[in-house]
């Protein structure tokens, strides 16, 4: 037996509740099982209890055995003074409180359905990633597509509180946080934290005060990388290097340390120099960052304003000084793509949220079913299952469902799993 197991069947009330007493034999109306506490301290908290006619109002706790209370140290716990009533499946001596009377305890052995633990056991040992793979077609589509709806939901809300913090360091510039915010995403995994800082050394007024010259916003960024100071000479670094000393010694700036860059196990074409050429072309050919390019733009129009080539010295090059074979030099469809994901939408999500406007948010989502079903090591668990895979909607789903809650096997804090394990048809009782 599993505690998380028996969380579950008191929150849901899956239990012989119209029967149920304390080991003393009093009467337990449970009114209200209690917000259920991932937290530190009881299980469940402002619970609402009546035995025998006395109505109690606290914390419930639950365990496997009775004797866990002690095996856990609940005892020297204050937090556990609150606890109106215990909750195990098989009790195996008293406990109290303190020096107070033994704590009122419920017994749940014979009072649970057989087939729900049945189902519960053979899901959790599954072997398998995708542990409800054999079962989903007991599973009605419709709590499928609202799961994965829920999970995009909360896969956006995580990125709510880097967005104000970062939001609060730009002094409130939208425009400055968009800048950050594309920074990041041309890095992608590799390098998202250095073209964080590398935007965060380099404020968006000073850029923005020379984007009518694209070698100073090339030089810009490239000084501020650090990757002038240490590459191979030839006249396009060293005409980057003039007008990036002029510039540093006006705006006093001070180019990030070198080894921010990973270069490890990248393919030449994601290479952080080739991507820093990309973002300084994409905010010489914009003009001005704003709102509006993010906010209000199809899908269509974000791919072309993606779409950016940068200069023809990036046809030779992977790195600054280093010539090599001719080769496509612009941002691909698919990076393109991953940027959509991963910045505009998570972007015009949090804008929305901002703004208190529900069908931004809802459109910010929509536009996830525009863009193609994306293909990694996570998605692939899903393919051939009852999932859906049509687009970016179904794949950051998946993802978010993956990470959170089949990877940690909270099936039944998962409508799909907890539907598997709530289907029963036997009446006999563990």
């Amino acid at each position: 037996m599993k505690e998380d197991f028996l969380h579950y069947v008191w929150q849901h009330r899956h239990y012989d509740f119209l029967n149920l007493k304390t080991i003393d034999g009093c009467d337990v109306n449970v009114v209200f099982p209690g917000y259920h506490n991932h937290d530190a301290g009881p299980d469940f908290q402002q619970a609402v209890v009546v035995i025998d006619d006395m109505r109690w109002v606290g914390s419930v706790e639950i365990h496997c055995r009775s004797s866990d209370w002690l095996r856990h140290n609940h005892q020297y716990d204050d937090k556990y003074k609150s606890v109106i009533l215990h909750v195990v499946y098989e009790h195996d001596m008293d406990v109290s409180i303190g020096d107070k009377e033994c704590v009122p305890t419920v017994e749940l052995k014979g009072k649970i359905p057989l087939e729900m633990f049945t189902r519960y056991e053979k899901l959790m040992n599954v072997p398998d990633m995708l542990l409800c793979r054999h079962s989903l077609p007991m599973v009605e589509p419709i709590v499928i597509q609202n799961q994965l709806s829920s999970s995009l939901i909360d896969r956006m809300q995580r990125r709510q509180d880097g967005f104000k913090l970062a939001l609060k360091s730009c002094q409130q510039d939208w425009n400055e946080l968009i800048y950050r915010v594309m920074a990041v995403g041309f890095g992608c995994k590799k390098n998202g934290t250095a073209f964080e800082l590398l935007s965060q050394s380099l404020p968006y007024r000073i850029v923005r005060a020379h984007l009518s010259s694209r070698l100073q916003v090339y030089a810009l960024l490239f000084g501020q990388s650090g990757m002038l100071d240490v590459c191979d000479k030839d006249d396009y670094t060293e005409k980057l290097r003039y007008e990036y000393d002029y510039l540093r010694y006006k705006y006093r700036l001070s180019p990030i340390g070198l080894h921010q860059w990973n270069w490890l196990r990248l393919r030449p074409q994601n290479f952080p120099s080739l991507r820093i050429a990309q973002f300084a072309q994409l905010l010489y050919e914009t003009g001005n960052l704003t709102v509006k390019q993010i906010l209000h733009t199809s899908y269509m129009q974000l791919q072309q304003w993606l779409a950016v080539v940068p200069d023809a010295y990036w046809e030779r090059h992977y790195q600054l000084g280093k010539f090599t074979e001719e080769h496509a030099s612009g941002l691909g469809r698919s990076t393109a793509d991953l940027l959509i994901i991963n910045t505009v939408v998570p972007f015009r999500f949090y804008y929305a949220d901002f703004f208190y406007d529900a069908n931004m948010q809802e459109e910010s989502l929509e536009l996830l079913k525009q863009v193609g079903y994306e293909n990694n090591k996570i998605t692939r668990v899903f393919a051939g299952s009852a999932f859906p895979c049509k687009n970016a909607y179904d794949s950051q789903a998946q993802m978010e469902l993956m990470e959170h809650y089949c990877e940690r096997k909270q099936c039944l804090n998962c409508s799909i799993g907890e539907q598997i394990v709530r289907r029963s048809g036997d009446c006999e009782n563990l």
